[in-house]
């Protein structure tokens, strides 16, 4: 493994020489990825940071997965103009009930150290956590960017918000890593990691920082909580719809983040997109369904056909639901959500547009296909 592979696709190494004397010293290195599951999808915007741990999967060190079952219940302040929502354990545990699944569709499970973060911070005293916090400025936490915009701005920052940065850094002290990845929001969390250990008389981590996916909005980072990601788990063909649909400024930075090799000489954005979509869906899926996927979308959107590969199948235990229920329960998002789209009129029904939210919609022998935007179709069913 080189210095030349692990910067592919990174934005920052922190430092690049200590992590080429790492590489040269020829034995495993402990590398530590951690995700909170703060949600119950994983999109391809975590498969940049766990395909980069793949590559030290690859090489032979020693991988590890930190879920952060505790680290989740404070929620990362990284980003956030405002405190997060605390997640109650049974939503953890929801959440983390998906995630390997889904990891495992780009790293190797079997060779992978998973870990839960509450096996160690659940144990650990007062005392024990002082001993930790009382290693690390507190200015440093406050001139954070996030933190001083809501500060400037009059918004109140929680206390539990400023130890997040504290307890996530406890986790590269306890197994003793060498090397931490996470995307460039991540910079000062893990950066106070490599501080505590220098403190407690460790060798500090060499940070790698990932770049982060622009969602399908093509403006913010790819993120469930502003509804512009693409999951790991959708389906093909909707996978592939949603990768079609992208910003053409787009396409390299997609093929970039999972190795698609685009021809030089296509400048055509239509065909160098297709060619990205398949090569991400052939990742996950295979070639046979990538091609499939690239079928219907063209039978759909060329011939102006909806394909059934590109129709979701939604079931309902009522046979009368509201529009904004069946809205909500179909694409997976929240009534706010579901009611922002009625009122911009991106919902149909049997091709035909509705606008209000608490329409009763009869589910019965018949039909019923769901249209959401331009690409989305749901077949809704009664059981």
């Amino acid at each position: 493994m080189t210095i030349e592979q692990v910067s592919q696709n990174t934005q920052e190494i922190i430092t690049t020489e200590q992590l080429e004397d790492l590489l040269k010293s020829g034995r495993p290195l402990n590398v530590k990825l951690g995700v909170d599951p703060t949600s119950p999808d994983l999109h391809l915007g975590h498969a940049v940071v766990l395909r980069k741990l793949k590559q030290f999967q690859d090489a032979g060190h020693q991988t590890y997965l930190v879920i952060g079952d505790f680290t989740a219940g404070i929620g990362d302040p990284a980003g956030v103009n405002k405190t997060r929502p605390v997640l109650t354990e049974t939503e953890i545990r929801h959440n983390m009930d998906t995630y390997l699944a889904q990891a495992g569709k780009v790293i190797d499970l079997d060779k992978t150290h998973i870990v839960y973060n509450s096996e160690w911070l659940k144990t650990m005293n007062l005392s024990q956590f002082i001993g930790y916090a009382m290693q690390l400025p507190v200015t440093e936490l406050i001139e954070r960017e996030d933190f001083a915009n809501r500060l400037g701005a009059h918004q109140p920052v929680g206390l539990h918000e400023l130890l997040y940065p504290v307890v996530q850094a406890i986790d590269s002290v306890h197994l003793k890593a060498d090397v931490e990845i996470g995307g460039v929001d991540q910079r000062l969390n893990l950066l106070l990691a490599r501080e505590l250990q220098k403190k407690l008389g460790m060798p500090p981590q060499t940070v790698i920082l990932a770049k982060l996916l622009i969602g399908t909005d093509g403006t913010k980072k790819m993120s469930k909580s502003q509804g512009n990601y693409i999951g790991l788990e959708e389906p093909p063909s909707q996978m592939f719809g949603k990768l079609m649909r992208l910003p053409d400024d787009l396409i390299n930075e997609y093929a970039e983040s999972h190795a698609v090799t685009l021809d030089p000489q296509d400048q055509h954005p239509r065909s160098r997109k297709a060619a990205m979509a398949r090569g991400i869906v052939t990742e996950y899926y295979g070639a046979v369904a990538a091609e499939n996927a690239a079928t219907a979308f063209d039978r759909t959107f060329r011939d102006r056909e909806v394909s059934e590969q590109l129709v979701k199948s939604v079931v309902f235990n009522d046979d009368s639901v509201t529009l904004i229920q069946v809205v909500a329960q179909a694409t997976g998002s929240s009534s706010s959500e579901a009611r922002r789209l009625i009122e911009q009129k991106a919902i149909k029904l049997n091709s035909e547009i509705v606008e209000d939210p608490i329409q009763k919609v009869r589910l019965g022998d018949q039909k019923v296909l769901l249209q959401v935007g331009k690409h989305r179709f749901y077949e809704l069913e009664y059981k």
